[in-house]
C-alpha cells in the first residue's frame, strides 16, 4: 500500500498543480473580461447617464474580484474551440521510406526517380503544406499521381490561398474530403462539376470552406479589408491565367451567380453588370464580356455567402 502511495504521489502533485493553474488562469481571464466590460459601460454611462447602465458598471467592478463560473466557462469554451479548430485539420497521416524519413512530404511532391512514390509517416496539415508553395515548385505530373482529380492551382493575392484545385463528379464530395481524398470536415477547394476545365466557360466557379484558422477560403475576407487591386493566378498545367478582381460582396444563399454558361452575349453582359452592381469593395474595375472566375465560400455564421468575381486579363 505504501508503495502505491509513493508511485501515485508525483501523479497527484501534477494533477493538483494543473487544477490550481487552471483556476488561476480562469480567474485571470474572467477578471480581464469584466475589466474591459466595466470600461465599456463607463463609456456608455458618459453618453447615456441612466441608472441601469450605472448598475451594470458597478456589477462589473464587483465581478472583477469574484468572477462568475458562467464567464469562466464561456472563456474556456472559446479557447478550446479555437484550439480544436486549429488542430482538427492536422490528421492527414502520411507514410515514408528511409530516404524521406526527415521530410514532411506528400507523395505529390516526391521527385526521386530511384524511389517509389510513397507517402510519409509524418503528420502534416495539407493546407499549410501547400500554402507555402512557389509557382516554380508546382509539378502537375506528381500532383496527378497524388490525386487524378486535380485540375488547376490557385493563388489569390492578399490572402493565404495557394492550393491545388480538384474537381469531383458532383459539388458534394470535396466538401468533406481533403486533397488526398481522406475524410475531412475542412474539405478542399474544388471546381464546379459543370465547368469544362479552366477558362473554357464564361464563368469558372471554385468553392472552398471558410475555415476559422484561415486556411481553405478562410482568408478571402482579407480582400475586403485590404481595398487593394487583387489578382488571382490560375495554373492548369498548360497555361497561366491572370484574373483581376472586379466585384466582391456578401449575399444570402442563391444560385444566380453560379451560372457557368449563357445563351448569348447580351445575356452574359447583363449577368456581368449585375455582379458588378453588387460590389462592396473599394474598387471600380471596368468589365466588358471577358471570361470570369468566381470564388464562393460561406459567411462566418454559415448563413450567407461571400463571393469574389475576377475577370481574365492575361493568358500565358
Amino acid at each position: 500500500m505504501k508503495t502505491i502511495k509513493i508511485i501515485l504521489s508525483p501523479v497527484t502533485f501534477i494533477i493538483n498543480s494543473l487544477i490550481k493553474g487552471f483556476k488561476i488562469l480562469s480567474l485571470f481571464l474572467s477578471k480581464g473580461f469584466y475589466f474591459y466590460l466595466e470600461k465599456f459601460f463607463s463609456l456608455i454611462e458618459k453618453i447615456i447617464p441612466i441608472k441601469p447602465i450605472h448598475k451594470l458598471k458597478i456589477t462589473c467592478q464587483k465581478m472583477k474580484t469574484k468572477p462568475s463560473l458562467l464567464v469562466t466557462t464561456i472563456v474556456w469554451f472559446i479557447v478550446i474551440l479555437y484550439i480544436f479548430d486549429t488542430l482538427i485539420y492536422t490528421d492527414n497521416t502520411l507514410y515514408t521510406t528511409a530516404a524521406f524519413k526527415d521530410e514532411i512530404t506528400p507523395k505529390a511532391t516526391i521527385k526521386n526517380n530511384n524511389e517509389p512514390n510513397i507517402l510519409t509517416s509524418t503528420e502534416t496539415n495539407l493546407y499549410k503544406f501547400y500554402g507555402k508553395y512557389n509557382l516554380d515548385e508546382i509539378d502537375f505530373a506528381n500532383l496527378k499521381k497524388a490525386n487524378n482529380d486535380i485540375v488547376s492551382w490557385i493563388i489569390v493575392e492578399n490572402t493565404n490561398i495557394n492550393y491545388p484545385v480538384v474537381q469531383g463528379k458532383d459539388n458534394d464530395y470535396y466538401l468533406t474530403h481533403s486533397f488526398d481524398q481522406s475524410y475531412s470536415s475542412g474539405g478542399w477547394p474544388f471546381l464546379d462539376y459543370r465547368n469544362n476545365g479552366i477558362n473554357n466557360d464564361n464563368n469558372t466557379i471554385i468553392y472552398g470552406h471558410n475555415l476559422l484558422n484561415g486556411t481553405a477560403f478562410g482568408s478571402i475576407k482579407k480582400i475586403f479589408k485590404s481595398n487593394k487591386d487583387t489578382k488571382i493566378i490560375i495554373l492548369d498545367g498548360n497555361n497561366k491565367y491572370t484574373y483581376q478582381v472586379f466585384s466582391g460582396y456578401e449575399i444570402d444563399p442563391e444560385s444566380y451567380y453560379l451560372r457557368t454558361s449563357f445563351n448569348n452575349i447580351e445575356e452574359y453582359s447583363n449577368f456581368l453588370n449585375t455582379l458588378k452592381s453588387r460590389n462592396t469593395l473599394n474598387i471600380d474595375i471596368p468589365i466588358s464580356n471577358e471570361n470570369i472566375i468566381t470564388l464562393s465560400t460561406c459567411t462566418n455564421d454559415n448563413k450567407g455567402r461571400v463571393v469574389i468575381h475576377a475577370k481574365l486579363i492575361e493568358t500565358i
